[in-house]
């Protein structure tokens, strides 16, 4: 039977397996960099990523979501000519803002530091990640054409790829120029992401020019390119822009709210660097599994639009919340008894036990919330879906400030915040997508018999680990664990 390379659950599958190793390889980066610059060093790496995401939201946000609408849009209809000047327009939109941003960085990089990130010896980071900024805009407007044209291998293969040259750059400068300061030890390991970003912007260039000299002449240019553009990039790219804004607030804030709870600042930086350079991306390994289903999305609901084929689409939506619970549900339940353990054997920190359930809970409810956001935008409610994370984020950001300085909470107070902004995100979310395909929701096909299979398996886990461990040690028994909860799950 041939293999229909074009299809959503081809592509979806594709970019859930390279998503895959690159999050198992960018998990083994994160351990073993934790354990190369310790737990101060990880809050600190941390703190310029705020600069980094609001960047580029600001530079490329709402031009890939763009790129990725109109490319598919365009591909449908055949018309070759719109998608090369597309794409042409696209890198010379990011040029000119990107142009400005740079500007601005480069002047302002001492205020960014010390004002911004809080903290000094972030200085330097911010010049060296504009170069890497720049990288990762070209980069990713290529990665949106070939998602909106249904061509997922030449992404999967350069995400794969990067992790590698990412992973072994960074490890390889800290080894050998063995830094003295924070603040060089930051531009080590920002370097080591240029490297890989450079590599990865030429790559996809080379495969887009070979792609793209194939294309026939057939199409015209599309006249109203611009305001298509301008339509569906303005309010994702203010939405993004204020997003980040705020999760990059409540990102800075968290160690100042910290420090007036009674710790110091380095115990601050440290608490905060093991919640979001250790635990939390140990709960979001599973979202690996579901990450492409999200980039695939788009487009194909773009292209069923096009083509007014609502059947299909009602099909596609119900199917992909669907394979979210029956992937996310049991992977994040299995991880309440043995995420403990695990993050303790690898990162040598007890604090992941103490925060593993309630974070699971929030995020599976990103999860949703990131899948359901993904429909709407290729339903062509951008608009609706950048307000509700707008509503969350600012939510998040308020309750965050409040109670993280509370000595009884602390980072409890951030983890209250995050459950709750995502869950309202997610119902929001969920009820326009309903309203707008006017789609009956199957409840026991979508959670209900998902989560009731996920709680069996976690239990069983729990119950598999607690009693070999006492005979084999922690490493067969989170094996053991693991194999015992996934045939309880599928059995």
């Amino acid at each position: 039977m041939k293999i229909d390379v074009k299809s959503m659950r081809y592509g979806a599958f594709i970019l859930t397996f390279a998503n895959i190793f690159s999050q198992l390889l960018g998990f083994v980066y994160r351990m073993l960099l934790s354990r190369a610059i310790g737990a101060e060093g990880m809050g600190l790496f941390q703190l310029i990523f705020p600069f980094y995401s609001l960047s580029m939201s600001i530079a490329t946000s709402g031009i890939c979501v763009a790129v990725s609408r109109l490319s598919s849009e365009y591909m449908a209809l055949g018309n070759y000519r719109a998608i090369k000047a597309l794409i042409k327009r696209a890198i010379f939109v990011f040029f000119c803002i990107f142009s400005v941003l740079s500007a601005f960085s480069a002047l302002f990089a001492s205020g960014i530091a010390e004002k911004f990130l809080g903290d000094s010896r972030t200085r330097l980071a911010v010049y060296a990640l504009i170069p890497v900024i720049f990288f990762t805009g070209i980069e990713n407007i290529h990665k949106n054409f070939f998602y909106g044209t249904k061509t997922v291998n030449p992404p999967a293969l350069s995400d794969f790829l990067e992790q590698i040259i990412r992973m072994s750059a960074v490890l390889f400068l800290l080894k050998f120029l063995a830094p003295q300061s924070d603040e060089l030890m930051l531009v080590v390991i920002v370097c080591g992401m240029l490297i890989c970003e450079i590599f990865s912007s030429l790559f996809l260039r080379a495969v887009y020019l070979w792609k793209s000299s194939s294309f026939s002449e057939s199409g015209v240019s599309d006249k109203h390119m611009s305001r298509k553009i301008i339509k569906i990039a303005i309010p994702i790219s203010l939405a993004s822009l204020f997003n980040n804004l705020l999760s990059s607030l409540i990102v800075i804030i968290i160690p100042r709210r910290l420090a007036l709870s009674g710790l110091t600042a380095s115990q601050a930086l440290s608490e905060f660097g093991v919640l979001f350079g250790m635990t939390m991306p140990l709960l979001n390994l599973p979202s690996a599994l579901i990450v492409g289903l999200g980039l695939v999305m788009v487009p194909k609901l773009s292209e069923n639009l096009a083509l007014g084929n609502y059947s299909d689409l009602k099909n596609k939506i119900s199917r992909s919340i669907t394979a979210t619970s029956f992937v996310i549900l049991p992977s994040l339940a299995v991880m309440v008894p043995l995420g403990g353990p695990l993050g303790e054997a690898i990162f040598n920190q007890g604090a992941s036990r103490e925060y593993i359930l309630p974070l699971a809970i929030g995020t599976a409810f990103s999860i949703y919330m990131m899948i359901l956001g993904s429909i709407l935008n290729g339903l062509g409610k951008q608009n609706i879906s950048a307000f509700n994370f707008l509503l969350g984020n600012a939510i998040e950001l308020a309750i965050t400030y409040f109670l993280a300085a509370i000595p009884e909470l602390r980072l409890y107070g951030y983890i209250i915040a995050f459950i709750l902004s995502t869950a309202l995100t997610m119902l929001l979310n969920f009820i326009q997508v309903i309203k707008t395909c006017k789609i009956r929701p199957n409840w026991s096909r979508w959670f209900v018999n998902p989560l009731l299979a996920s709680i069996l398996a976690a239990f069983t886990a729990s119950a598999v680990f607690s009693y070999a461990e006492t005979l084999f040690g922690s490493g067969f028994s989170l094996f053991a664990a693991i194999i015992a909860s996934i045939l309880v799950y599928f059995g």
